[in-house]
């Protein structure tokens, strides 16, 4: 394989000129940069890059945004974050978008270098550039009979946690019979003993084994690991597949089309045995890096509204599962909202007759024939109001901005590119929270919504979007 082609993307000069001067100190990386969403996804479009560097807060499009789209057009492009805010809004906005990876501000430079030379390692070895073998005796207890190849991850931080998850993804992907009944518990009870160990400043060792048909996956502490009730669920629910004691534990995944052998002699004798004492560790805090303050170019800013505000924040007020919301609305109401699905096809189809055949028609038949009828579902629930709200205004903009939407190709296209993207997300928020009700928080797609709303908005018309008050640090749009 030839250099790999690495994207800078951060509307900051100077983050780019930092960026740019680690990584083309690296071998194996031809590198350029863009300014913004929308730039980089027309780099995207002329040059394909392997791997991106996507910063987050940024004019025009933001990154979590530009990568929607460029993952939907490039899926293997490889997409680590650089965020100054890692919380649990922000992990779930990375893992909507397929983000492999991510990088905390400020810049640890070593660790740049150390993930892009790990997802280099890993695109390379898809053209058969493998690392060599090992030749070390198996660690694991279930099974002796291991190819020589071990993997090995020593994890001291949460940036290494990621690595192993990107790793596990990875092979889950390669291996398309992996259960992901399996696979999920696997993740997050191995998340769960990494945070405990990190929070304890202890280290982590992970040592993968595999042979043709399963892969086995040792965790070892240099500390005795105490057992949460939450970790002990895990455990429980993986049964067979897990064994754990106080300074390892081991699980196994079937990689091969059988379901795996009985466990051997030494499995079955090794019995649960860590302590299962609850101990509370308190989250550490997280800082907020406030951002440079830029001079923004010159453009119509449209100021919200305190309605628009308060609508904004509405769904942050208390988190509901998706079971508990079900439960207490009326069986009229989910019927309608579960009719939406038959606007699937039609929102997508509408987006197309558009796209090739701009009129006035057209934008009125999406608006009018699509969007109308998700507003009339959706303004039947009250804990939804903000998400009608931010749909019939975008219904509202569209029909005012006709003219300037079918008059101009490339504002025409990122309009469907980004509704098409909308339209993705209504339907994920209508299966996890009124199909499969699986949903944590229902209001886990709010701000995203609003987020897209506003950026088709700020494209499309050329706008700013700010708030009446200028010193309101509480509201953030990702």
């Amino acid at each position: 394989m030839k250099d790999l082609r690495l994207l800078i993307v951060d509307d900051v000069e100077d983050n780019r000129l930092v960026l740019n001067a680690i990584c083309r100190k690296m071998d194996g990386f031809a590198i350029k940069e863009a300014v913004d969403g929308l730039d980089a996804i027309a780099v995207c479009e002329e040059w394909n890059p392997h791997i991106i560097l996507m910063d987050v807060m940024m004019p025009n499009l933001d990154g979590l945004e530009a990568s929607k789209v460029i993952k939907s057009r490039f899926p293997e492009t490889v997409i680590i974050v650089v965020t100054a805010v890692i919380d649990p809004q922000m992990e779930a906005h990375m893992a909507a978008i397929g983000a492999a990876a991510y990088i905390h501000k400020p810049i640890d430079k070593e660790l740049v270098r150390f993930k892009l030379q790990s997802f280099g390692a890993f695109l390379r070895s898809k053209d058969g550039i493998h690392a060599k073998l090992s030749t070390k005796e198996a660690l694991n207890p279930f099974c002796s009979d291991v190819r020589h190849l071990k993997t090995i991850f020593d994890i001291t931080d949460a940036e290494g946690m990621m690595d192993f998850g990107v790793w596990i993804l990875s092979r889950c992907e390669e291996y398309q019979t992996f259960s992901s009944s399996k696979v999920d518990p696997v993740i997050e009870l191995f998340y769960e003993l990494m945070r405990q160990s990190i929070r304890d400043k202890g280290e982590v060792s992970i040592i993968i084994e595999e042979n043709f048909e399963e892969i086995f996956i040792t965790m070892k502490f240099d500390k005795p690991v105490v057992l949460k009730p939450k970790t002990q669920e895990l455990v429980d629910d993986l049964q067979s597949y897990c064994i754990i004691r106080q300074n390892f534990a081991c699980v196994r995944l079937n990689i091969g089309g059988n379901q795996p052998k009985a466990a051997t002699t030494l499995a079955t004798d090794l019995k649960v045995e860590a302590i299962a004492t609850p101990v509370h560790v308190p989250e550490p805090p997280i800082e907020v890096l406030s951002p440079a303050v830029e001079v923004a170019d010159a453009k119509e800013v449209r100021v919200l509204q305190g309605e628009e505000q308060t609508l904004l924040r509405q769904s942050f007020v208390q988190k509901t599962s998706a079971l508990d919301y079900i439960a207490d609305i009326g069986g009229d109401v989910l019927d309608e909202i579960r009719d939406l699905e038959s606007l699937d096809e039609e929102w997508i189809e509408s987006l197309n007759a558009l796209e090739s055949e701009p009129s006035v028609e057209n934008i009125r038949q999406f608006t009018d024939g699509v969007l109308a009828v998700y507003v009339k579902a959706i303004n039947n629930l009250f804990e939804f109001t903000a998400l009608a709200y931010a749909l019939s205004s975008l219904g509202t903009f569209m029909k005012e901005h006709t003219d300037a939407v079918i008059s101009d190709p490339k504002k025409l296209k990122m309009l469907v590119m980004l509704t098409e993207h909308l339209g993705s997300d209504l339907t994920s928020w209508r299966e996890h929270i009124f199909a499969l009700q699986d949903a944590a928080d229902i209001h886990y797609l709010d701000s995203s919504f609003f987020s897209s709303c506003m950026q088709i908005e700020q494209i499309v018309g050329d706008k700013k979007i700010d708030s009446e008050d200028d010193n309101d640090n509480d509201m953030e749009f990702f």
